[in-house]
């Protein structure tokens, strides 16, 4: 059970890649959102049941890494489908929303960086909700002020 755990948390081993698992995560995201998007519901449902997985997989694998190890993924490419469900389906919205994502993923602006600080598989998985949060919302504003 724990490697399909591992396997999961980490993206099919996104995680282990040396220089910027997390980024090469979002692929993972970019894929669901292709497919899954003309299903809303359920897009919606894969969201929900991917980042209630996260919250579970990551509290087990923290007591065996640490706290927030670079090896878990799922926080990035579950919490990466929320903003992506705003954006349309062409090149240029997808590479604003993916670089708002990871701007905000990596800078943790206020109060993001505090929600680490939750104990278990929450405080993996919070503050990249709330980069998500902050991403789409930046990205809705650009894309109203560009018409994108």
């Amino acid at each position: 059970m724990k490697s399909i755990k591992k396997i999961v948390a980490t993206g099919f081993f996104l995680g282990y890649i040396p220089v910027a698992p997390a980024t090469f995560s979002c692929l993972i995201s970019v894929g669901i959102w292709y497919f899954l998007i003309p299903y809303k519901i359920v897009y919606g449902a894969a969201t929900i049941v991917l980042f209630t997985i996260g919250v579970i997989v990551s509290r087990d694998l923290i007591e065996e890494w640490g706290k927030d190890p670079h090896q878990i993924v799922i926080d990035e490419y579950s919490c990466f489908l929320v903003p992506l469900y705003f954006t349309p389906q062409r090149l240029v919205p997808l590479i604003i929303t993916f670089l708002l994502f990871r701007f905000f993923d990596i800078v943790k602006p206020p109060p993001l960086k505090s929600l680490e600080h939750v104990p278990g598989g929450w405080g993996v998985m919070l503050d990249d909700l709330g980069a998500a949060v902050y991403t789409t919302v930046g990205a809705l504003v650009l894309f109203a002020i560009f018409r994108l």
